[in-house]
């Protein structure tokens, strides 16, 4: 699903006016990352409005309210805000013990940033592990495309950058591994910067917040994924990139067929 940008209009009847309040009640709505509320995952009963069946509940840090069947819970964090899944820009409530692994990312409005749990789902061969790595602009990571398997792998780093730097460290000490992207690594998702329509924005009454959001990198084609990694600048802060490495990486990149190439 692509992001679909509403604009305000002239009306001169009533059925014209309607359709303006409801497009100004979805534009209200708009969760986080820009985009409409959808049906999720079941979610627990505990603060739920129980409707026909369905209940709903409201993510507290972005005032979004889900939707879904009652009878089951969704995932909390200590700070009692839902987990989710990333793909593309939208964001999925998880049931809570889903599978996964679990990392936490800096998100929000850019002057007002805070952790929110993310929700990986392992996809190369075990062992893996799925963790985040912050960087600052530019990284210097070299990404490729993996086309037979529609995926994004790091590639190697440019000569010099802090990408480089740090993955040498890595390489001497175990315990420093997390703290950089390695070679070989499949990028599973990464932060980049939208502009996010708050209530009564597309109408002049409040400017649109420039808000930093996870991008999921699942199954997303390499011409998506190089424009998400476009969006931000220097003064955005860090980007956390979300990658998942292969723990016995001899073999990791012998069969991967990379066709095109990106320097980040």
């Amino acid at each position: 699903m692509r992001p679909v940008a509403l604009a305000p209009g002239m009306c001169f009847d009533a059925a014209c006016q309607a359709a303006m309040d409801r497009a100004f009640l979805t534009a209200t709505t708009i969760p986080l990352l820009g985009l409409a509320g959808a049906v999720a995952y079941r979610y627990r009963p505990r603060d739920w409005q129980n409707s026909e069946g369905k209940e709903t509940i409201e993510d507290p840090g972005t005032g979004v309210v889900f939707e879904g069947e009652s009878g089951a819970r969704p995932e909390l964090d200590r700070r009692g805000q839902l987990a989710w899944r990333a793909l593309s820009y939208q964001q999925w409530p998880v049931e809570a013990e889903a599978e996964g692994d679990r990392v936490r990312v800096q998100v929000g409005p850019v002057n007002a940033l805070e952790p929110r749990t993310y929700v990986f789902t392992r996809t190369l061969p075990q062992p893996s592990k799925v963790l985040g790595v912050s960087l600052p602009r530019p990284m210097g990571v070299v990404l490729e495309e993996d086309a037979r398997r529609g995926r994004v792998v790091v590639g190697g780093f440019i000569e010099g950058s802090v990408a480089e730097k740090r993955a040498k460290v890595a390489k001497l000490s175990r315990v420093l591994e997390d703290s950089s992207v390695m070679a070989g690594d499949v990028l599973r998702g990464f932060t980049c910067t939208n502009f996010v329509y708050q209530t009564q924005a597309l109408f002049g009454a409040k400017a649109p917040q420039r808000t930093i959001v996870l991008f999921g990198a699942d199954k997303q084609k390499w011409p998506q994924v190089m424009g998400a990694l476009r969006k931000g600048d220097k003064s955005d802060g860090n980007v956390t990139l979300v990658v998942e490495r292969r723990l016995e990486r001899q073999d990791a990149n012998a069969s991967e067929e990379k066709t095109a190439r990106f320097d980040y």
